[in-house]
């Protein structure tokens, strides 16, 4: 798709001014001047007019929706599944307006033919957004794809894959949450208790451990020392070990042998028996 973003059509021109403004304070030399600059606005915008900027939508969304790299391609699906609905609506959308243009466009009623004209703004816009949309598709497939083969998962994996991963993202989940509590009031939320306790973590114990990581870290700050994110990361892993059987208390009070119930998870045709 072509990177041209001036169009005649999106241009506010001097006489579009006039009509508008019939009076204004504002000098003939400086609306021409306001006028000469707006094809810059339309550059420009190629340049931010995405919702989220890449840096966003790969840092701050996929870091703090989710630990599992299952999960993380799961947004990215979410993300690129949400454009492509929303280019198919347009799509349609544009198919429809094109066709009252031509109607609007042989009617001899002079209210027709601005309807005409705005339609035809409209639809400049929307390709714009459409552009934007096709990148955003890109942005997250290369990044579903990297997450993917960064961590070692296979092309075809399926449900099955995805639910075993899923304990490890909660306990992650609880003691990031854990973490969170603690700093904005010292003291941990119900859901977080609620949280542990669903997953078999003793929410004392998780509270416990959480206080603890949070002493060492305080002791190296005192220290003038600046641990790094990492060492949060590690102490997530380590609460993985510590507790990824615990579940199995909360199955077995529930009265269910097991958590997933593989008769009905999707599978790739290999693994389907």
């Amino acid at each position: 798709m072509s990177n041209k973003v001036k169009d005649t059509s999106l241009v506010i021109s001097n006489e579009v001014v006039n009509d508008l403004v019939k009076s204004t304070s504002i000098s003939s030399k400086a609306l021409t001047k306001i006028c000469d600059r707006l094809p810059e606005l339309e550059r420009a915008k190629s340049a931010v007019g995405r919702t989220n900027s890449q840096t966003t939508s790969t840092l701050m969304t996929m870091t703090m929706l989710a630990d599992s790299p299952y999960r993380q391609m799961k947004q990215c699906l979410a993300q690129i599944d949400s454009k492509r609905n929303a280019l198919i609506e347009a799509h349609f959308n544009t198919q429809k307006t094109k066709v009252r243009i031509k109607l609007w466009d042989e009617s001899e009623k002079e209210l027709d033919h601005v309807k005409s004209q705005e339609a035809k703004v409209g639809i400049e816009q929307m390709r714009a957004s459409a552009e934007n949309a096709m990148k955003e598709i890109g942005m997250y497939q290369d990044m579903y794809d990297n997450i993917r083969t960064s961590h070692g998962i296979p092309e075809k994996w399926d449900e099955e894959d995805f639910e075993a991963s899923e304990i490890e993202n909660a306990i992650r989940m609880g003691f990031r949450q854990a973490i969170q509590n603690l700093m904005s009031s010292d003291r941990i939320a119900i859901s977080t208790v609620e949280y542990w306790e669903q997953f078999g973590i003793h929410p004392m114990v998780g509270e416990k451990l959480t206080r603890e990581y949070m002493a060492s870290v305080h002791l190296e700050l005192k220290d003038n020392k600046l641990p790094s994110v990492q060492s949060m990361h590690l102490f997530l892993d380590q609460m993985v070990e510590t507790f990824k059987d615990e579940h199995k208390h909360s199955l077995k009070r529930i009265g269910v042998d097991a958590i997933v119930n593989h008769s009905y998870l999707y599978k790739t045709k290999d693994k389907e028996v």
